[in-house]
Parts: C-alpha cells; structure tokens; sequence
C-alpha cells in the first residue's frame, strides 16, 4: 500500500461516518448554522462515532453529532464539570437528527464550550522542530504542565463520588475476572505484576472512589500554545467512576517520549518532574500517608494491565480481549514492557 494511502483523510473519514446515519452532513451544517451562526470548520481529527464542528461567531462552541447508540451520558458530563470546573468542558443535549431505518440510526446533538488552546501532541510537533526535547526551554514547558496536571488529579481526589455496594461488588468482581483473564493470557514475564495487583485488589478498593477519565492521553489534553499549562480536558465520553489512581500511568507520557521503533525513553528530566507531580500532588491534597501513596501507585500498575492488556475498549468496538504477543498486540505490549520490565524506562518505584 502506498504511503498516501495511508494518511489520514479528514473528508474520507467524516463521508465513512454518514454511511452510518439516516442523518445527513448537509441537516448537521444547517442544524449548527442556525442554532449558533458563524462559519463552520470541521475538527481536525473526527472520531468513528461523531461528527464535529467548531461554530459560533468566533469559533466558540464544539457541536458533536454522535450516534445515538453511543449517546453522551450528560451526568458524567455535569459531573465532570463540577468537579473539575473549567478543566472539563460545559456540555448541553440540544436534540435528534435522523430517525433508525435499518441498520442506520439517527444522531444525537451536543454543544460544548470550546476548550481553547491546542492539544499537548499538537504542542509536541509545534516546537520539536525548532526547541531541543531536552533543552531548559521544553523543560520549563514540561514543568509548567507536570504542575497543573498533579492539580488536576488532586481535584480528583478531593471530589470523592458515593457509590452504592452492589456496583462497587460488580466494578471490584469486574476487574477481578479481567486481572484473572490476562493471568491466563498474557506472557510469563507480566504474571508477578498481574498476581501483585490480584492480591493488592482490596486495597486500590479502599481508595476513593472518583471520576476517571479512561482515554487520558497527549490528544485530550489541551494545554495553553505558549506556556504549555493545562487549560481543560476534553473527551469524557468514556469516563467512569473508579478508586483513583487507575489513570495514573498516562502521566508517563508527559515526561517521558515513546519512539514507534525503539519504545520508552525517559527525557533527561523526568526524575525531578516525577518528584515534582508526586509533591505537587501531595500538598494539594494535604498530605498523605506512605501507606496511601503504596496504594495509589499499586492503582496505577493495575490500570495499566487492565487499559493496555486488552484490545480497544471504545464503545464502538468488539469486546475487548487480551492482546496477543505479536503484531496485533505491539503496541500495548510495548508500553507494557516499557513501564513494567525495562529497568530505564519503567515505574521508579520498581526500579
């Protein structure tokens, strides 16, 4: 296959989801047009599920057309922005386009608050160019990102979520049977961390329970063009309510980079910005007990396997099962192996 067939089309793949709909692209224009005016520009990257626009007289508003048997769930969303205020974005249910004829169905429509700023991967490819990863420059950018992003989890844990005790059984039985499926599954080198985090289950229980958000990752971070401070998260459509810490391996990415090729590489700084989150973290939320910190790093193991041990967990995709040690599976094992296994490049608290 040539290499042109394998760029990304934003027009191929915004034509590939209207096959999908009873709804038209010409309804979702209109529809945007008339209910908050200016010109509509499509998002640079649309998802399988949805089609989004920017509009408003200046770009202000985010409106998503998602299929609507992958509807947004507006309490996560309501939630999401009174725990993490103007991090998340305000989001609003405006209606239905469409009706179900076949196999096609009608979509559901959202307008967001626009977050502004750019993703932290679009920063990456703005400056890598032109700044040296490792240069005092990009490590202040970092810094300034580490900082905000141990405040973002600290009002994480500051807003615990009461749950009842049958879905606290279900979630804790859930992630049992998957520990227990990837025991079974994955190579030998991973069991003693998946029997770890087995034995340890009651403990990332005792946690509190707050809202995660599961795809917490350099594209849905959106931090400030010139500084690199978070300026909100977007993408809260997978989110769930969890003990905390199981989203905390997607902190790795920040300071440290992955190479398709070769995997992990930590920068140069990433033993003072590790110090730093955790610091950070701790005198946001008070402090807190050598006892707690063990059981928040024993969370992030576990979510580490139970994100990148199975295949795609999307909603729009087949169930997810554990990922094989080969082609098909490269990529999260790469990870696996490089925050687990490699001595330079896994959790310190393994080393």
């Amino acid at each position: 296959m040539a290499t042109s067939d394998l760029e990304y089309s934003v027009d191929q793949e915004i034509a590939d989801f209207f096959e999908k709909t009873t709804a038209t692209r010409t309804a979702c224009d209109n529809f945007a047009k008339q209910h908050l005016g200016g010109n509509l520009v499509p998002v640079a990257v649309q998802g399988v599920c949805s089609h989004t626009v920017y509009a408003g007289p200046n770009a202000e508003f985010v409106v998503q057309f998602r299929l609507a048997s992958l509807r947004l769930n507006m309490e996560t969303a309501n939630l999401a922005r009174s725990i993490y205020g103007h991090f998340a974005p305000c989001v609003k249910f405006l209606g239905q386009l469409g009706e179900v004829i076949g196999c096609k169905e009608p979509l559901y429509i959202y307008v967001m608050s626009r977050v502004k700023g750019i993703s932290y991967l679009d920063f990456i490819l703005a400056y890598n160019a032109q700044v040296s990863e490792n240069s005092p420059k990009f490590s202040s950018w970092r810094r300034n990102l580490v900082t905000d992003i141990a405040k973002f989890f600290a009002l994480s844990w500051k807003g615990p979520q009461s749950v009842d005790q049958t879905y606290r059984d279900n979630l804790y039985h859930r992630y049992k049977e998957e520990l227990d499926s990837l025991l079974a599954s994955l190579p030998g080198r991973f069991q003693p961390f998946i029997q770890e985090s087995l034995n340890l289950l009651p403990t990332i229980f005792s946690l509190p329970m707050v809202l995660l958000h599961k795809d917490f990752g350099v594209c849905n971070i959106i931090v400030n063009e010139t500084s690199c401070n978070l300026v909100g998260v977007i993408d809260w459509a997978e989110a769930e309510i969890a003990p905390f810490g199981l989203n905390l391996f997607s902190h790795q990415r920040l300071i440290s980079k992955v190479h398709l090729k070769t995997g992990w590489m930590r920068f140069d700084d990433y033993v003072a910005l590790e110090d730093l989150f955790w610091s950070t973290f701790t005198k946001e939320t008070e402090g807190l007990s050598s006892d707690t910190i063990r059981a928040i790093k024993a969370a992030r193991i576990a979510g580490l396997l139970l994100s990148r041990g199975f295949t795609s967990r999307l909603a729009n995709m087949p169930e997810p099962v554990p990922i094989r040690d080969d082609e098909s599976g490269a990529y999260n094992m790469r990870d696996l192996d490089g925050l687990l296994l490699n001595p330079a490049t896994r959790f310190t608290d393994l080393e």
